[in-house]
């Protein structure tokens, strides 16, 4: 049995174009498909410490933030890199979990993190985000990246991590609280 494009194509010519647009829909999404072409220059690491208080309900978001001072130039220095190379800062991965990961987070509904101008608080951008859950036992949260290119932000000696927790039970106790993650820094 064939497989791929051209089983692709011997399928849509039996069928005498039933769908006569068919085929030109497959043709301009696998020509419009690009290899990233861009090259990883490093990875940028950050955590940020919170604290979860009791007792706050699940109609509200809680909002935790907190100032970060950039890596990027140390970074660049000493990778040999100068900031006219970089063409973009993307988020890559982040873990939300306990201090010391001891804690079920199961209270937790929904999470998303900005990234945001200490100047201009409401220049800001969602950069990692996690939403609707599943209940199971855990003590850590991995968060899915956003597709925005944060390099702006980075530019910045000093920039601000905004957390969005969204409960799904009311808060059991004083959690300790830490999200760490890495961004990629990317050139031609």
């Amino acid at each position: 049995m064939r497989t791929g494009f051209p089983a692709l194509l011997c399928h849509l010519m039996r069928t005498r174009f039933t769908h006569p647009w068919s085929l030109l829909i497959t043709i301009l999404v696998l020509v419009s498909c690009n290899k990233d072409n861009r090259q990883e220059f490093f990875q940028l690491h950050h955590r940020v410490d919170f604290e979860i208080v009791p007792g706050l309900n699940t109609f509200d978001t809680h909002i935790y933030t907190k100032n970060l001072k950039s890596l990027l130039e140390e970074n660049l220095d000493a990778h040999g890199r100068t900031l006219s190379e970089v063409v973009a800062i993307e988020a890559y991965q982040a873990t939300l979990s306990s201090k010391f990961e001891d804690v079920n987070l199961d209270f937790i509904d929904e999470v998303s993190v900005h990234i945001y101008d200490l100047f201009d608080h409401n220049n800001k951008i969602e950069f990692f985000y996690r939403e609707q859950i599943p209940f199971n036992d855990k003590t850590s949260i991995d968060l899915l990246p956003g597709i925005a290119n944060i390099q702006p932000w980075m530019e910045n000696e000093f920039f601000g991590v905004e957390i969005r927790l969204n409960y799904r039970q009311v808060t059991p106790s004083l959690i300790e609280m830490k999200l760490e993650f890495d961004l990629r820094v990317l050139g031609e």
